[in-house]
């Protein structure tokens, strides 16, 4: 990969050799993970990201026309950098959402972007039909991924496997937001507890709809 200074022998930039825009994007996004990585959400702009990346600051803006782009792309690349340094393969899918979560207490800025990145899903905007796309194919990757371990014979699930999936992406997005503000939790802890109650639940034929008529009323409050 071209960088800055190659190809030069006075060590200035060679104006007949510009920075190709697609390393320059790469840069950026390299430069915006260690940016969350070192500062809060809210402190990290293009003029932070210009700076970690040693480029000047209308390079963002060059690169990314708006900064959803930048945030979105940066999430991405993140995300897909997840169990690239696994030992060892996981065993099923709630195995492997635990290691991610484990990925996820020894890399917290990754969380913070995924909060940040969360706000776009409300916009009428093409980044928000692509986040909420990229959220959607990770409920599809789960319940694929449920279903083959009932097959299998690794999970007994009567409920359907989607709303499995539902479930164990709640637990484990849960955890996620409490371990940005209890910093103390046993967050891998708390996500066995969790699964073990998710799993009895999910051997059960039939869960009774709750009959809102028999709720008793509160003394306190008006009905």
């Amino acid at each position: 990969m071209q960088t800055l200074t190659e190809g030069l022998s006075d060590g200035t930039l060679d104006a007949e050799r510009p920075l190709p825009e697609q390393t320059i994007a790469e840069r950026l996004v390299r430069a915006a993970i260690r940016a969350y990585r070192l500062h809060p959400f809210n402190d990290v702009d293009a003029a932070v990201v210009a700076d970690v990346a040693g480029l000047p600051l209308d390079a963002v803006s060059r690169a990314f026309p708006t900064w959803d782009a930048l945030l979105l792309v940066t999430y991405d690349r993140w995300t897909s950098m997840r169990g690239s340094t696994r030992r060892q393969s996981p065993m099923c899918t709630i195995e492997h959402v635990r290691q991610t979560l484990a990925e996820d207490v020894a890399d917290p800025g990754r969380v913070r972007v995924l909060a940040g990145v969360i706000n776009m899903a409300g916009a009428g905007t093409s980044f928000a039909e692509l986040f909420r796309k990229r959220y959607q194919d990770y409920v599809v990757m789960l319940t694929v991924g449920l279903q083959r371990d009932l097959d299998t014979g690794i999970e007994a699930i009567v409920v359907p496997a989607e709303r499995a999936a539902t479930q164990l992406l709640a637990v484990y997005e849960g955890l996620q937001i409490q371990m940005l503000v209890r910093p103390h939790l046993d967050t891998l802890t708390e996500f066995d507890h969790a699964v073990r109650a998710l799993r009895e639940g999910w051997r059960r034929r039939h869960v009774p709809a709750w009959d809102l008529g028999s709720v008793p009323t509160s003394p306190i409050l008006p009905v």
